[in-house]
């Protein structure tokens, strides 16, 4: 009942200064008593205190009131920034006050990024469902010739496996990679895992490949990821060549190089490159390009701690760099 009446949930708040003045009250009235002192001033006294209390306590009512309005405004919008604070009565109520903003600048900054998250999974999905209708309608027109091209048909599939691959990688880098189990591997037995699983895209577009005899060097990541970034890397290099080759080799220490001799990219495209959905000149030129591949190279490398860089020349060719010597991650 309280709950919903101002004035009586006022009365419910003010409850323990209302008891002690009735109980000044009663101890004035016990001392008149008690001293046999005349009632008449005894009564003024109390009539005094009595108004001053009433003075006290409508001042308080009122400010109270302001405040119950303002809660009653707060329940019927969801916008709390769109509603303005009440004086605060003291430090301990100016603390709830700002603990109420916080959490409300909280909220609203998690929510804005679960709208950017839900807008960015519906774009890609709908690029993927574009990029994969592509493979998918070629393999149908296979099927219906007398005797199918099977070479074209494996190669059509691999382009649907690999879609199929980066949206699982996808989900997976959404969800923080939690999958990760990081040993120590061979980074030529890395490379050729990649190689075997991307040999298909080199032989149909007869794009020679080179690997360097240098690769017998030890590298502590995550087999799956990180052979998922070169194929990733190796496809966009077999996709952006079209004559000449690509080459896989160590530089220095601990980093592993893939450079082709394809289109290359534009100085102006080169630093946005890892962007999420960015395509460049290059690769609005290609119909089917999504600019998500590279975002994902990126994302999963900075998941292992392997730092990568892509150095490019227009004309001439790409060389994606990446350091296997890792740097320090939480999880391990």
């Amino acid at each position: 009942m309280w709950k919903n009446n101002c004035f009586v949930s006022y009365l419910h708040a003010a409850r323990r200064t209302e008891a002690f003045f009735f109980g000044i009250l009663i101890l004035e009235g016990a001392v008149y008593s008690l001293y046999g002192l005349p009632w008449g001033p005894a009564v003024y006294t109390m009539l005094l205190s009595t108004a001053f209390f009433l003075l006290v306590w409508g001042a308080g009512f009122f400010a109270y009131r302001k405040k119950w309005r303002w809660m009653k405004q707060l329940e019927e919008t969801i916008e709390m920034e769109s509603v303005e604070f009440p004086r605060a009565w003291n430090g301990v109520e100016a603390q709830y006050q700002e603990i109420i903003r916080k959490r409300e600048h909280f909220w609203r900054e998690h929510e804005s990024r679960e709208q950017a998250k839900r807008k960015q999974e519906d774009a890609y999905y709908t690029r993927w469902s574009h990029q994969i209708k592509t493979p998918v309608s070629v393999m149908g027109l296979l099927l219906q010739e007398e005797e199918p091209d099977k070479e074209a048909m494996r190669h059509e599939m691999l382009q649907i496996e690999q879609y199929i691959a980066m949206a699982l990688h996808y989900q997976k880098l959404e969800k923080g990679g939690n999958d990760l189990r990081f040993s120590h591997y061979r980074a030529g037995d890395l490379v050729k895992q990649a190689v075997r699983n991307t040999s298909e895209l080199f032989i149909h577009k007869k794009i020679s490949l080179q690997i360097g005899e240098n690769l017998d060097f030890d590298v502590l990541t995550d087999e799956k990821w990180f052979v998922f970034i070169l194929e990733q890397i190796l496809t966009n290099a077999v996709k952006y060549t079209k004559q000449g080759g690509v080459c896989v080799f160590r530089e220095g220490e601990g980093t592993l190089a893939v450079r082709d001799t394809g289109i290359g990219i534009l100085p102006e495209d080169l630093p946005r490159v890892f962007e999420w959905g960015y395509t460049g000149y290059n690769g609005r030129l290609d119909k089917r390009s999504t600019g998500i591949g590279l975002s994902l190279v990126k994302s999963a490398a900075d998941l292992l701690g392997h730092p990568v860089r892509i150095t490019s020349e227009a004309g001439k060719g790409t060389t994606v760099r990446i350091d296997t010597k890792r740097v320090q991650l939480d999880t391990v």
